[in-house]
């Protein structure tokens, strides 16, 4: 059985003031502006997020790959579009964003601690900067320079073969390009694709945990949700379930700096597939 309490002492004991920030808006007292107030301490004067928002970037300085994840905070605790925070965060990326749509890190990120992954990352790349432009789309924020320039590169750099390895980030800008499953031609095939990518490693019992499978599904009523094999799909939120630890936190395949925000993230995606009662913020 489920256990909201053991798991909100463990990110109250383990997590940083974000995390214990979002798990008391969706399960306790928390509010929106609460979230906000913890969000802000890792935004910088130039409107973009740093400071280890992205666990695996720890140094200040703004970064893309952080500022996706307060774009993604946003989005889940609806924070009004015409929010301070958003305001200063839209601005930071239209002046960060190269003319190719592309958004990488600047030198200054390159001399702080970060994951060896990141450090070697290849840019231009769908990552993080397409999946920006989703959320912006999202949330409706984002110039039509912006999102054109990141139309550009979508165009120019993807393809189906990336849903035909087992790759797990080369799927992710496909699900959140279209996080709001907005008009554009090849939607379908690309959402399709990261469906049976789904499937694919479902079959092979490739994924590490049931969180990385439903973390691409998002929801019931998502594109990936509606479409995928309810016998599958209630395996996997029956097997997110099980995976809570003694402790009350959720594993990880991963740095362990990881499960305050994994075990937050676990409970919000339980209750969208209706595992969990009800509270007063959704």
């Amino acid at each position: 059985m489920i256990s909201v309490t053991r798991a909100g002492e463990f990110v109250h004991t383990h997590g940083r003031d974000i995390d214990k920030a979002l798990f008391d808006f969706h399960f306790g007292e928390g509010t929106r502006d609460g979230v906000l107030e913890a969000l802000s301490t890792y935004q910088n004067d130039d409107g973009g997020f740093g400071h280890g928002l992205e666990p695996d970037i720890q140094g200040p300085p703004s970064n893309p790959f952080a500022t996706e994840i307060a774009l993604s905070i946003c989005l889940e605790t609806n924070v009004p579009r015409d929010a301070e925070l958003l305001a200063r965060t839209v601005s930071y990326l239209e002046e960060s964003q190269e003319d190719d749509g592309n958004l990488r890190f600047s030198p200054a990120v390159y001399e702080q601690e970060m994951a060896p992954w990141f450090r070697e990352w290849t840019w231009p790349s769908l990552n993080p900067s397409c999946t920006i432009s989703g959320y912006l789309r999202a949330l409706g924020l984002g110039s039509e320079q912006f999102h054109a320039r990141a139309d550009r590169l979508f165009d120019h750099l993807a393809t189906p073969n990336d849903l035909l390895g087992d790759a797990y980030y080369s799927v992710r800008p496909y699900v959140l390009y279209f996080v709001s499953e907005w008009d554009h031609p090849q939607k379908e095939l690309y959402l399709s694709g990261a469906m049976w990518w789904l499937l694919r490693q479902e079959a092979a019992k490739a994924l590490p945990d049931a969180m990385h499978f439903l973390e691409y599904v998002r929801g019931p009523e998502t594109f990936v949700g509606r479409r995928m094999p309810p016998a599958i799909l209630d395996e996997r939120v029956a097997a997110l379930a099980a995976e809570q630890l003694e402790d009350g936190g959720w594993p990880v395949a991963y740095g362990e700096h990881w499960r305050p925000p994994v075990t937050a993230q676990a409970l919000a995606t339980l209750r969208r597939f209706g595992k969990l009662d009800g509270s007063a913020n959704l």
